[in-house]
């Protein structure tokens, strides 16, 4: 079981992030991996010294030097101490309570699903909460979740995958959007279960990445997000042909 937190540039946050991950209680073991996608401030400096005072703590820096978010997240799923399930976190996020990760491993058991999603809090810097509060994606039903999943931006969070199907469905090379992208696939060809109850702290500061972005920046977000619901559109569409052909 691994937890992974790309971090490019977050040393106000990766320690409390890291922190949060490795306080963890769970009746199974995991590691957490960082993938330090070259940051120049001390962010690297600080993962190295947990990383040598908890083995649990893999620092991993990527020889490639054009790596996205989608990229980094290939690059912990392929790390040989990854284990059967892998939770995609934020540098500057945190988990809200310690009984997080087994809760989304017990949910993998029971369900016997390839994702699960989360729910979060909406907070500050200081973790103090912020409207809308809760995002719980309550759109989401047993029936028509997949459908639904193509009507929003985002599917919440934290996000977790059976590793074995981020290996062979790897991430987009990109730094947004890529995670909606892989739900999308996920929800298409596999089930995809829920978590309804907050159990994630989503940290908003002005140093978020999706923070101040001019009006070219958001655009172009929306438009890749765009041509994303149109592949997976065209997918689905023949997806649902093949079926029927073969029940012809």
């Amino acid at each position: 079981m691994a937890q992974v937190l790309r971090v490019y540039n977050r040393e106000a946050t990766i320690a409390d992030a890291v922190a949060s991950a490795l306080s963890q209680q769970t009746d199974f073991a995991y590691n957490v991996i960082v993938v330090d996608n070259h940051s120049t401030d001390k962010t690297t400096q600080i993962v190295a010294q947990i990383a040598a005072t908890d083995a649990r703590l893999i620092h991993h820096i990527p020889s490639l030097t054009d790596l996205g978010i989608g990229g980094c997240w290939n690059q912990a799923a392929q790390h040989p101490k990854c284990g059967r399930f892998i939770v995609q976190l934020d540098s500057d996020d945190l988990y809200s309570g310690t009984d997080t990760l087994q809760r989304i491993v017990d949910k993998f058991r029971s369900a016997n699903c390839a994702m699960v999603i989360g729910s979060y809090n909406m907070v500050d810097f200081d973790l103090k909460p912020l409207p809308p509060g809760l995002i719980d994606h309550k759109e989401w039903t047993a029936d028509n979740g997949r459908n639904n999943a193509l009507r929003i931006n985002g599917l919440g969070a934290p996000r977790a995958f059976v590793t074995e199907l981020v290996r062979k469905h790897p991430f987009a090379n990109v730094s947004y959007g890529e995670d909606y992208a892989q739900a999308l696939l996920m929800c298409r060809q596999y089930n995809v279960e829920r978590i309804f109850e907050p159990i994630y702290l989503c940290r908003r500061w002005r140093g978020n990445s999706d923070a101040q972005l001019s009006q070219q920046s958001i655009n172009t977000n929306n438009y890749y997000k765009d041509t994303v619901r149109t592949i997976e559109v065209c997918a689905r569409v023949a997806a649902n042909m093949k079926r029927s052909e073969q029940q012809l």
